[in-house]
């Protein structure tokens, strides 16, 4: 149980602190008590799903890898076909009310199949499709924040296995073709740009770029918000309003509200998880690719999403793990986490 409680008790941490920090946002968001009432259902339900997952033997669950990855495949074409649109993004689907993300949950199910094949003869190849079709699902809808998700998860993995030197190459090559060609579009042939990836991806690459001059109201008021918040923060008392301030600027709201102590408070939880996470891939024998990609995942989520709230790294729409409102995000970072305790549990 104690080895249980160094990921339960921070994460619990992490997100009552979230409910915390939603809720002395109230003079910055409207409705705050619909979102507040909301996160706390999301988190009731992540926890009860994390002990669920924690308690069932993971070669079951490995079992039908597979068949649940094909299930988040079908959910993400149906939100393509079917889904709620969301500042530009048809990301959404809605249950009873409540907006889910199915990308959120597709990165769960290609955590669980990367695990299962990433080792075997012709796992090189299986993995590499197995990536592909959800980050082209959700590269349409569009959502980068989230394709990038999926591709750090897969070379959190692809860089851990000890390939011959011509494997790495190759990918790196290829990612690096892509992403020139990208960018030359971009800049040389703008209407060729738009023609093939739509208005929507030039808007919201030229929004990511403008990071390296610091340009765009959404950085500049999270920074005046960081800058008065100073020592201790302000409490509910906004100098400044910060667009987004529970979801993509949470770490900026934060340090807004609790000031330095408040974001080192928050930082010293992560790097904590992040530690147990790297000893925890050195004693695990089996299945040690998931939490690998667990943690893959889960460092450059909080790195990305700190960095881009002090302007260091282009916004991208990525929320805060545990702390951001969100129940797609939340429940899903639960089940990952039920899944580790599942592994160590069974010491496999």
């Amino acid at each position: 149980m104690k080895k249980n409680l160094k990921y339960i008790i921070p994460i619990l941490i992490l997100s009552l602190f979230g409910i915390l920090s939603i809720y002395m946002s109230k003079n910055v968001i409207s409705n705050i008590n619909n979102y507040l009432y909301h996160q706390i259902i999301f988190l009731i339900i992540g926890i009860v799903l994390l002990f669920i997952l924690k308690n069932i033997n993971f070669n079951i669950i490995k079992k039908y890898s597979l068949f649940l990855y094909i299930i988040s495949i079908f959910m993400l074409i149906y939100v393509l076909l079917f889904g709620k649109s969301i500042n530009g993004s048809k990301s959404w689907i809605n249950i009873f009310g409540i907006s889910l993300q199915p990308s959120e949950f597709a990165k769960i199910t290609l955590l669980l199949c990367l695990d299962k094949y990433i080792k075997t003869k012709y796992g090189l190849l299986k993995s590499l499709v197995l990536l592909i079709i959800p980050s082209l699902l959700t590269f349409m809808q569009p959502d980068t924040g989230t394709v990038l998700f999926y591709i750090v998860i897969y070379f959190s993995i692809f860089i851990s296995l000890k390939l011959k030197k011509r494997y790495y190459i190759t990918l790196f090559g290829l990612g690096i073709s892509l992403i020139g060609i990208y960018f030359y579009l971009y800049f040389f042939n703008s209407d060729l740009f738009i023609k093939l990836l739509g208005t929507n991806f030039f808007y919201r690459t030229d929004r990511i770029l403008n990071f390296i001059d610091n340009e765009g109201f959404q950085i500049n008021n999270a920074l005046l918000g960081i800058g008065n918040g100073k020592v201790f923060g302000n409490g509910s008392k906004y100098i400044v309003y910060i667009p987004e301030a529970i979801t993509d600027f949470m770490f900026a709201n934060i340090l807004t509200i609790f000031g330095f102590i408040g974001g080192v408070f928050v930082i010293l939880i992560y790097l904590y998880i992040c530690i147990n996470l790297i000893n925890d891939i050195k004693y695990t024998k089996k299945h040690k690719y998931f939490i690998i990609g667990l943690f893959g995942l889960f460092f450059y989520q909080t790195i990305q999403h700190i960095f881009m709230d002090i302007g260091l790294l282009p916004i991208t729409g990525i929320t805060l793990p545990f702390l951001s409102y969100g129940g797609s995000s939340l429940i899903s970072y639960y089940i990952l986490f039920g899944l580790l305790l599942n592994i160590k549990k069974y010491n496999i």
